[in-house]
């Protein structure tokens, strides 16, 4: 279930969470042995749909459940059900990142393995009378709390629609984008951008959904219709929402997949870094280092208000610009020099 949080929460995005499996063989434990080989096989495909561009997974070849075991870290249990020939249970499946990037790098498969800032979405639903974000029934937003975003590549945080947040700001409001009211709340959220996602049902089977706003991994623009089936509303807002999610994670795993091998050589660049102060000159020098593609940090020069610095970086200057950003980071060129400050 989607966490509703007053701030984004940092994921282990090798890990898989909620795996289902359902098996039946000649007895319990076979049938136990048959689920867990699916089930690692079932937690391999989403991790490579998660980290991957879409269509990327068709370079790689069919794997067994021992070749994925050996990739694995650990594996536990969130449910267990035993009958006489039966085995169901819930798994939470974690890899070794080391073992899965080998591998993609093996086949040439970009790999996005950073995870975006958060996003706050108010979900608004738009009926014939009046649009509703806090109160009366909101089919959109539940549709929203319901997502499985554990672990994503894209948090999202739907707020908890207590009386702040009532009073922060209304559905027409939302709808007009209101910006000032936008800010209070994202910064009540701690979210790095907030965006709005409406939704309507103008036969009651069919939904026209559209989102519309700037994340820092780019603009989001969707507009589309899901159909569905009378009596199942609830059902086609999911669809919906999954729809919507998986476009924001494919925009940022194209903006940030790299293909990349082991011995590949890192571009240099050299910047200038402007501070305040040295907690400042420490802060923004240790987010450069926990940059995704970094290597190396090498000082070169530094006095009590700047710093030039050496990094050497995996991908393109574009690709290490989003990165920075995602770290808080603005890289930009000056009178011909770099220059690196906080957002």
């Amino acid at each position: 279930m989607l966490m509703i949080a007053t701030a984004p929460l940092r994921a282990d995005v090798f890990t898989i969470s909620h795996v289902k499996v359902d098996e039946t063989a000649k007895d319990a434990a076979q049938a136990k042995i048959r689920a867990i080989e699916s089930a690692q096989l079932i937690a391999f495909r989403k991790l490579v749909k998660r980290l991957t561009p879409s269509g990327s997974d068709q370079q790689l070849p069919q794997f067994t459940g021992g070749d994925v075991a050996r990739m694995m870290s650990g594996m536990t249990f969130e449910d267990e059900r035993t009958g006489p020939t039966r085995y169901i249970a819930t798994l939470t499946i974690s890899f070794l990142p080391d073992a899965v990037r080998t591998l993609l790098y093996q086949y040439n498969v970009p790999l996005a393995e950073e995870q975006a800032p958060s996003v706050l979405v108010l979900p608004v639903w738009r009926t014939a009378e009046k649009v509703v974000l806090w109160d009366g029934k909101n089919p959109w937003k539940e549709a929203w709390i319901k997502l499985d975003v554990q672990n994503a590549l894209t948090p999202v945080l739907i707020p908890i629609g207590d009386l702040t947040d009532i009073s922060a700001i209304s559905a027409d409001e939302a709808l007009a984008g209101d910006s000032i009211k936008l800010e209070a709340l994202r910064l009540r959220y701690g979210a790095d951008k907030v965006l709005v996602a409406v939704a309507e049902s103008p036969d009651g089977v069919s939904i026209n959904a559209s989102l519309d706003g700037v994340t820092s991994y780019g603009r989001l623009n969707f507009a589309r219709t899901f159909q569905g089936e009378p009596e199942k509303m609830a059902e086609t807002a999911s669809v919906a929402a999954r729809g919507f999610l998986d476009a924001m994670e494919e925009t940022w795993k194209t903006a940030m997949a790299q293909v990349k091998t082991p011995t590949s050589q890192l571009n240099s660049i050299t910047v200038a870094i402007p501070f305040d102060s040295l907690a400042e000159w420490n802060s923004i020098r240790g987010r450069i280092q926990q940059t995704y593609g970094v290597g190396t940090v090498q000082i070169a020069s530094l006095s009590a208000r700047g710093g030039i610095v050496k990094i050497d970086y995996d991908g393109s200057v574009d690709q290490f610009t989003q990165q920075l950003e995602a770290n808080g980071l603005q890289l930009s060129e000056v009178g011909g020099t770099w220059v690196i400050q906080p957002n």
